[in-house]
């Protein structure tokens, strides 16, 4: 490749990538994306063909001075500060690419795309991110190079009108590359480190907006606010279980508890819960909610959020300890759990529960419900129609729990699940629901079974959560989508306490999107070890990981140290267990003397040489000495 050839490449392939970490914020529609992509193609053919750059007749169009229009168009016309930052960056990137003064004005286009992906890091957190990350940064690196090469040809205060006509005839050779990448791969692990070792603020310095709770997950909604959720596939957590320290697998489903409703007024569902209890939490030393008994074996949920605004914390049991990247803890006396942190977005929870007992499992084992007051508040009903009070009486039993079981079995054998339901007024009503349509989703179940327990004189409330069906066999762990958003049951029985039911027939929704694929299985391990070790990479990571070095190393040497007292046949033994870390470190040793004794013949061009290389003294310092009869500047007088 020649030089200005690779030179114009990097420098509008990481233009491109700069332009792709915009997208992300979303401010303009793919169809313009389209249209900034076709402008930056044709400025790269006018390049070329040596139309572009131009010399500017105004400063302000290359000047750095540019910048500080940001703040004046911020204060001075209230604009949101995401599209302004988004539209200036697009305005000089394309003006850098028209318009330079000197060769230097390259090196304010690479600054400019930085930028854009530190905005683009702001606003994505996908494992798309990662990837684009590594290319930039290595299409940062060779732009850099050639950037570099090129100032030694024309000067790196050259205008336009001297570098644009360069027509210099260099090979790069691939051991240039070669070299460079290793170089590259170098500064990268040494990126690593730092990034490990540089202290971290486990609550984040900038936090996010704040964002109203998410539809279906707060104290107040509509009958039917679930199903919108469940159209949507994105990923809401992953969750790693684990029992006494090893993997544990739940068996599924496992029912994630949000929000319990427990007023009802024919159209929405409210909570009415006012006793709450409020606790600080230290994240790295979490908050004990209850004592745990000395002869269970708890469960420990791991929670990664992806993206999912809401604080509300969900949980498979009632947790006895908990633990996250939030400061304050709410939990009701019906123990639905919520931050209270303003502006910060929940990204990682831990919980130790009680081993999780499907299909059914008691979510409050003592709990006064000799209340007169506490018991009508989950008898509470408005005026129902005389078909639903009508239904209710001939489903109810002889005893609480027969009628429960009575109720469910009608409602699952009796009506279909579907996602698609009218949106006039009159069609989302329970009666409709129960005696016309008689089709619908999770949240219509459950709403008409509380309704009918209520009616037959059973304690009964509406939780909002999400059903856990899709596992990941090679990351052991457990994929929850919004589809796998969920309506259930809570009826109360003085016997038992409150005990869950279930009303809604199979919903395909929870298998659709099972990873049942090696290559989706792999790339969801790999979203989960980007947010885990990237995104919300902590302070608690980073003990973590230098007690793990340290103990690496303390081992190591112990091995050594055993070696130096072994006999030949311990010997042997020790190295057929260790094979492959040998060969890994005898190839390593090999690549390393192979560079150290190579590295004085490494040339980057092929012929002609750059200026000043064929210099006499440096000719003699390479062992190539000119042919006097020669000028400096014949390349044929080096022989």
């Amino acid at each position: 490749m020649q030089l200005k050839t690779g030179f114009l490449f990097f420098n509008y392939c990481l233009t491109a990538m700069g332009l792709l970490c915009l997208s992300f914020s979303h401010v303009f529609s793919p169809w313009l994306g389209v249209l900034l992509g076709s402008a930056l193609l044709t400025c790269l053919v006018l390049e070329i063909k040596n139309v572009l750059p131009l010399k500017p007749h105004l400063k302000v169009l290359t000047s750095s001075g540019s910048l500080l229009a940001l703040p004046l168009l911020y204060f001075g016309f209230d604009l949101p500060l995401l599209d302004l930052l988004v539209w200036v960056l697009i305005f000089l990137l394309f003006s850098r690419l028209i318009f330079k003064t000197e060769l230097n004005d390259y090196l304010f286009g690479y600054v400019l795309n930085l930028i854009c992906l530190l905005l683009g890091a702001m606003v994505a957190h996908d494992l798309i991110f990662a990837l684009l990350f590594l290319s930039f940064y290595l299409v940062l690196c060779g732009g850099l190079i050639h950037y570099h090469l090129m100032a030694e040809q024309t000067g790196n205060h050259s205008p336009p009108e001297v570098f644009k006509q360069y027509e210099g005839k260099e090979y790069l050779r691939g051991r240039l590359f070669g070299f460079s990448v290793v170089l590259m791969l170098l500064t990268l692990a040494v990126t690593t480190l730092i990034f490990a070792g540089f202290p971290r603020l486990g609550m984040g310095i900038f936090p996010s907006e704040s964002k109203s709770p998410v539809t279906g997950f707060s104290e107040a909604v509509r009958l039917g606010d679930i199903g919108t959720i469940k159209e949507n596939t994105a990923v809401v957590m992953r969750v790693e279980f684990s029992q006494k320290g090893e993997p544990y697998r739940p068996e599924t489903p496992v029912y994630w508890r949000g929000v319990v409703l427990d007023h009802f007024n024919g159209s929405s569902w409210f909570s009415t819960d006012r006793q709450k209890r409020k606790f600080v939490n230290h994240p790295g030393t979490g908050v004990q909610l209850f004592t745990q008994e000395p002869e269970s074996s708890p469960i420990r949920q791991d929670i990664y959020m992806d993206g999912f605004d809401s604080n509300v914390i969900f949980t498979p049991a009632i947790p006895r300890f908990i633990d996250g990247d939030f400061r304050h803890l709410q939990v009701n006396t019906d123990f639905a759990l919520k931050t209270l942190d303003r502006n910060a977005r929940l990204n990682t929870v831990t919980l130790i529960s009680d081993p999780i007992a499907p299909p059914q499992y008691r979510t409050q084992d003592k709990l006064d419900m000799k209340s007169e007051k506490r018991r009508k508040k989950f008898l509470q009903l408005p005026a129902m129609s005389s078909e639903i009070t009508r239904l209710a009486e001939r489903l109810t039993q002889s005893t609480e729990e027969t009628t429960a079981s009575n109720i469910l079995n009608y409602l699952i054998s009796n009506f279909d699940y579907t996602l698609e339901l009218e949106k006039e007024p009159g069609h989302t009503t329970l009666d409709h629901f129960l005696f016309t349509r008689k089709k619908g989703h999770c949240e219509y179940f459950a709403s008409s079974m509380v309704v009918l327990l209520r009616l037959a004189g059973i304690p009964a409330r509406l939780v909002n959560g999400f059903l856990g069906v899709e596992w990941n066999d090679w990351g052991q762990y457990m994929v929850i989508r919004q589809q796998h958003a969920h309506s259930w049951v809570e009826a109360y029985f003085p016997e038992k306490g409150w005990v869950r039911y279930d009303p809604t027939p199979s919903d395909p929704a929870f298998f659709e999107n099972e990873l049942h694929d090696p290559l989706s299985r792999a790339l969801d391990l790999m979203r989960l070890n980007w947010q885990r070790y990237i995104v919300r990479y902590s302070m608690k990571d980073q003990i973590l990981f230098f007690t793990g070095l340290k103990s690496t190393g303390e081992e190591t040497l112990e091995s050594i140290q055993e070696l130096a007292t072994m006999d030949r046949e311990e010997v042997k033994i020790f190295i057929s267990d260790n094979f492959k870390r040998f060969l890994l470190f005898i190839a390593f040793g090999v690549a390393l003397i192979f560079v150290w004794r190579n590295h004085s013949h490494w040339h980057f061009f092929d012929s002609p040489p750059l200026p000043g290389l064929d210099l006499p003294e440096n000719a003699e310092k390479i062992g190539r000495p000119r042919n006097p009869q020669t000028t400096a500047l014949d390349p044929q007088g080096i022989p």
